[in-house]
């Protein structure tokens, strides 16, 4: 976040702020997941993720973040939103655990994040017809 009329040294410090609040919450807001691998796959992940300095699981949800996206616009306009719905549902339930009682700007206690998104696919699916 720019702020007006600030040295860069001023900037610098709110940066740090801003993302040492990014990095709580992102750490809140993360779910870990179980995969199942055959075993060389899973040894051969295990490594490649240890390369780079990472847990398998840190390295797995970067690797697999954006499949979740491409799957979530592949789906039918009515699949996206009942998943989305589904999923928001979930997000909400989850966030609130971690003690996040707000999950946007507005200020709003359940989650829309999926929905929106769905809207906008199905908007321009529309649009493109």
């Amino acid at each position: 976040m720019k702020t007006k009329n600030t040295s860069r040294f001023s900037q610098f410090i709110q940066d740090q702020y801003d993302m040492e609040v990014q990095g709580e919450y992102h750490k809140a807001a993360s779910r870990p997941i179980t995969i199942t691998f055959t075993a060389d796959d899973a040894c051969m992940f295990a490594a490649i993720a240890k390369r780079f300095g990472k847990s398998t699981s840190t390295f797995g949800g970067e690797v697999f973040q954006p499949a979740v996206m491409e799957m979530f616009q592949a789906l039918s306009p009515e699949d996206r939103v009942a998943v989305a719905t589904e999923t928001d549902i979930e997000l909400t339930r989850y966030l609130k655990s971690k003690g996040i009682t707000t999950t946007n700007d507005e200020g709003a206690a359940e989650s829309l994040v999926w929905r929106r998104y769905a809207e906008v696919l199905n908007k321009n699916d529309q649009e493109k017809k």
